[in-house]
């Protein structure tokens, strides 16, 4: 074992990229895995409208995740002094408080609107829980991009892990004591998030407190908070709509048909999308501040172009194969009444390719200080989506929608990394053979799979 370990700190050294990628996948594997261990046993214990109300609240709690710090925890990534960095930390829990108190003047007035709008009067109840909700999210963002800056990578891990064990127990715990109604999913999902957020907290406290502290004055605020305007003025607007059109399907599924298809269609895309919270979330973190550093020096067009090669290569296998057997893989696992969770999978599966090889190099628009032409990448999907979800609604058909869906999202996430990777200086014809390659190389293992 000692020759094994000696051996994998020879060929990834402390703090190379691909340590620090795997440091954050082990967490995220076993909190995925544990994810994957628990689901059957919570498809017994809900139904597919507690999923539903469950999938709204997140929904919700997603959007106003992008804006509880107005982005300027993203901010603390870029400046190359620790002592500019602390007061951004600062300045975004200060203003991570002050978003709290307005989601819960916000939640006193518009509770009940909101609920019966999207078709889950139930939700209203746990409306009130978001103010701490939109807290936790809004301090873990900053303890997350503050870990990363200084590649403390092990605690994100940790946290992940965390999270995720706490949430599935309590979930399953209540569920099998009081198995009526979502109370077991959102109290399980606050309360997993609330500890794994606490215990980063408390590590970040114990380990930098005193340096951030020392650093942190209030002339130094305001002078962070002019010098990065351009992320709340572009940035935040530009991920709230990226944001809300990820949410929009399972707000507007809600409203046209019921909270059924909006469960099915929460189960069939949280867990077709697996590969992108396991792999993608964890090379984006790292990817940041090295396309950062590397941009620098003049080198970020081909390290660009590879990382989205090797994130095709990565997501199409496994995509493509679940589209195949995703409806008797639902049905065999979850039981027979998810069957249809796994028919909505199948047409997700185009756009998560193109989501997993596009979301992690996106963090390009913030390396090139291009945060405006993400707003306008932002509003053309969240205009195609509504596109797709308006004419699904019409037709009154929840297949034919997600189908739109997962077509529209392929063809926008495809343009989108074509547009960066060419902003980054890579040749457009190199971008379409490298798109081609992962898709030539995988049909002959698919073959087998769709004849028999």
């Amino acid at each position: 074992m000692n020759k094994i370990r000696q051996l994998i700190n020879k060929k990834l050294p402390a703090g190379s990229f691909v340590g620090n990628v795997l440091t954050l996948m082990t967490g995220t594997t076993f909190a995925q895995a544990l994810l994957i261990l628990v689901a059957p046993i919570l498809t017994r214990l809900y139904s597919p409208e507690d999923f539903g109300v469950y999938s709204l609240y997140t929904a919700i709690l997603g959007i106003l995740a992008v804006i509880i710090c107005w982005r300027y925890e993203l901010a603390i990534v870029l400046p190359e002094k620790d002592e500019e960095s602390s007061n951004l930390l600062a300045l975004s829990i200060l203003i991570c408080f002050f978003m709290a108190i307005v989601t819960l003047i916000m939640v006193a007035l518009f509770n009940f609107p909101v609920a019966n709008l999207l078709g889950a009067p139930e939700l209203s109840l746990w409306l009130w829980f978001m103010p701490l909700s939109v807290l936790t999210v809004g301090l873990f963002q900053v303890f997350n991009y503050w870990s990363t800056r200084r590649k403390q990578f092990k605690r994100l891990a940790v946290r992940q892990i965390t999270q995720n064990t706490v949430t599935a127990v309590t979930q399953v715990g209540i569920g099998t004591v009081y198995s009526y109604g979502p109370m077991g999913l959102i109290s399980g999902d606050i309360i997993g998030r609330m500890t794994a957020t606490a215990r980063l907290g408390m590590k970040i406290w114990k380990d930098e407190g005193r340096e951030i502290l020392k650093a942190v004055t209030v002339d130094n605020l305001k002078a962070r908070l002019l010098e990065y305007k351009h992320f709340p003025l572009f940035s935040t607007w530009a991920t709230l709509l990226n944001t809300i059109a990820n949410m929009l399907p399972i707000l507007m599924l809600g409203y046209f048909f019921n909270t059924s298809v909006v469960g099915f269609y929460a189960l069939g895309h949280r867990l077709l999308a697996l590969p992108i919270n396991l792999i993608g979330t964890s090379i984006a973190q790292v990817f940041f501040p090295k396309a950062t550093e590397m941009y620098r020096n003049a080198s970020v067009t081909d390290y660009s172009l590879k990382m989205y090669s090797v994130l095709l290569y990565i997501g199409t296998i496994p995509i493509l194969f679940l589209m195949v057997v995703a409806p008797e893989l639902f049905s065999l696992f979850f039981g027979s009444q998810w069957l249809v969770a796994g028919e909505y999978a199948r047409w997700l599966g185009p756009w998560l390719i193109f989501q997993l090889s596009s979301s992690p190099i996106s963090m390009l628009y913030y390396v090139l200080d291009k945060q405006s032409l993400y707003l306008i990448f932002s509003l053309i999907l969240l205009i195609m989506r509504l596109l797709a979800l308006f004419i699904g609604g019409l037709l009154n058909n929840p297949l034919y929608t997600i189908m739109l869906l997962g077509l529209s999202g392929a063809v926008v996430y495809f343009i989108n990394a074509i547009f960066l990777l060419n902003t980054a200086g890579n040749n457009l014809i190199k971008i379409l053979t490298t798109t081609v390659k992962p898709f030539i190389l995988v049909f002959p293992f698919l073959v087998p799979t769709i004849c028999f």
